[in-house]
């Protein structure tokens, strides 16, 4: 049956769902062949899910899929398939092996998918070596898999002459050009007279280049380029390729395109092994520019995180693990659902970093694995979830700190109030007033309220200055040296909060006489210091 007749779908509204669905896990099933051994059981359970996708996909007959840049379109279709993280990654995949067509026919069997996988897994340049993906499916006996292959040393792409904007949209993303002047002209515009153009005038040329669409097809060039370089080992050579497209994918002066473009080349030439080399040197202690590694792998993104990880659970140096964890800082949210992972891990410093990773990142997703790390056995780990929370903050993390402090341990109760001061929360205000103004004639609550009025002070709200006052001024008859306590961290709190009100009522004070004289009299001159050194 025709191609076009086989691939139309008009009476299956869920085609572009299942789609995206077996395209999601052919990407997951793609990185496990490339990541875990042959007998590895998640690898087998990644294929088996991809299968699964795959030939939910193709139960009513064959389905073509094109390669478009940055995601995928079924031949027959106008619209391309909803592109998520996972169908982007498979295209580039597919991109950076010369893939425009894959084709799954009814028949496709386990083996079929986990031969196309194994090929797709080996490097650009040894793909080539074996004749491209096509040759490598024919030597094992692969039918119901079709792939069409493009040539991507092809400095510009067009659509065929005469073809329309639907037209050239049903035949894929994009349309090699053929013309042989026009070809050469732009190699020698890049090249200069004669010769192929090498590594250092693509990166010139890149550098100079305005033009969005001149942009992405020179991109496409030094991919080509630079690809063999990480083949080779030359990862040295690479760094310098890796730092130059850095520069330009982070100028503000330049076109979304262009940035889009240079970080997709990034992308592809960072993953595997060089990936691995940018690791070492973050975990050389003597290695001066860490901070450009972490710049490189942040823009490598989700790809890298395992790699990462891997090396952060296993290294035993501190200054290493320091710089891994702020290397999984950067890579931010992309790295949360492995590191949401590792909450789970038997060990406990395993554990404990990854809460205080997930802290730094402040994604509030984070939120409900840091709920049960926070009353994890071991006291580092619950130390570190709290302190986790409080920098995520939002009102779900807010409450379980304030859920925290009605807790009958109290450390963890101090833990928490603590930090909600040194974050400033100010959500946490009310209930640490309320906290601070009980009654409590046997003094259970003591710590706990000296701990929410100095945490009041750091939040630095002055509508909390009426109810200091009204404590301040409280009276007493039991208790009294606890209460005489409370109002000297009062005072302080009041002081630290400062204002017209704050001083002209610590004068009240100090002008008097009393047990509060004196250090309402210290709190006003540090009141005036910290007035005078802000201006």
């Amino acid at each position: 049956m025709p191609e076009d007749q086989r691939n139309l779908f008009e009476d299956s509204e869920d085609i572009g769902v299942a789609c995206q669905k077996a395209l999601a896990e052919t990407s997951k099933a793609l990185k496990a062949f490339s990541f875990y051994p042959d007998n590895h059981p998640l690898r087998s359970q990644i294929l088996n899910s991809a299968y699964q996708a795959v030939t939910n996909l193709v139960r009513h007959g064959s389905v073509t899929l094109i390669v478009q840049r940055g995601g995928f379109a079924i031949a027959g279709r106008q619209e391309p398939v909803e592109s998520n993280p996972m169908t982007k990654a498979l295209a580039q995949e597919l991109f950076a092996r010369e893939l425009q067509r894959l084709t799954f026919l009814p028949e496709l069997s386990l083996a079929d998918l986990s031969a196309l996988l194994s090929a797709l897994a080996v490097s650009p340049q040894k793909i080539a070596e074996e004749g491209g993906v096509a040759g490598m499916l024919a030597r094992n006996g692969v039918s119901a898999v079709m792939v069409n292959q493009i040539d991507v040393t092809a400095v510009f792409t067009k659509k065929t002459a005469g073809q329309s904007e639907d037209e050239a949209g049903d035949s894929g993303a994009e349309v090699l050009e053929e013309n042989p002047a026009e070809s050469s002209q732009t190699q020698r515009s890049v090249a200069g007279e004669g010769g192929e153009p090498g590594i250092d005038e693509i990166l010139a040329a890149l550098a100079a280049e305005t033009d969005d669409e001149r942009y992405r097809q020179l991109a496409r060039l030094l991919l080509k380029k630079a690809l063999p370089l990480k083949l080779e080992g030359n990862f040295d050579r690479l760094y310098v390729v890796l730092t130059r497209l850095v520069q330009q994918q982070a100028d503000p002066a330049r076109s979304t395109a262009c940035r889009e473009a240079a970080h997709t080349v990034l992308q592809q030439l960072i993953l595997g092994e060089m990936a691995e080399h940018l690791l070492d040197h973050l975990e050389d202690v003597d290695f001066p520019d860490k901070e450009r590694i972490c710049r490189m792998l942040r823009l490598a993104g989700g790809d890298v995180v395992d790699a990462v990880i891997r090396r952060l659970t296993a290294t035993g140096s501190r200054t290493a693990r320091k710089a891994l964890a702020t290397a999984l800082v950067r890579i931010g949210a992309q790295a949360q659902p492995q590191l949401l992972a590792l909450l789970k891990d038997a060990r406990i410093q395993v554990v404990q970093m990854a809460v205080a990773i997930l802290g730094e990142i402040g994604n509030r997703e984070a939120v409900k694995g840091l709920a049960l790390t926070a009353y994890h056995p071991d006291g580092r780990v619950r130390t570190e979830s709290i302190r986790a929370l409080a920098r995520v903050g939002g009102m779900e993390a807010t409450s379980l700190l304030l859920s925290l402090v009605q807790e009958r341990d109290e450390a963890t109760a101090l833990q928490a109030i603590s930090w909600l001061g040194n974050c400033r929360n100010q959500a946490a205000l009310d209930p640490l007033l309320r906290l601070a103004a009980r009654r409590d004639l046997r003094g259970k609550l003591h710590a706990l309220q000296l701990e929410a009025l100095r945490a009041i002070g750091r939040i630095g709200d002055r509508r909390a200055l009426g109810a200091l006052f009204k404590l301040v001024r409280r009276r007493c008859l039991l208790g009294t040296t606890r209460r005489l306590e409370q109002k000297l961290v009062a005072i302080e709190a009041i002081a630290a909060l400062g204002g017209d009100q704050a001083r002209a009522f610590l004068q009240g004070y100090a002008s008097g006489q009393g047990a509060l004289a004196g250090p309402a009299a210290a709190a006003l001159q540090a009141t005036a210091q910290k007035d005078a050194g802000h201006e």
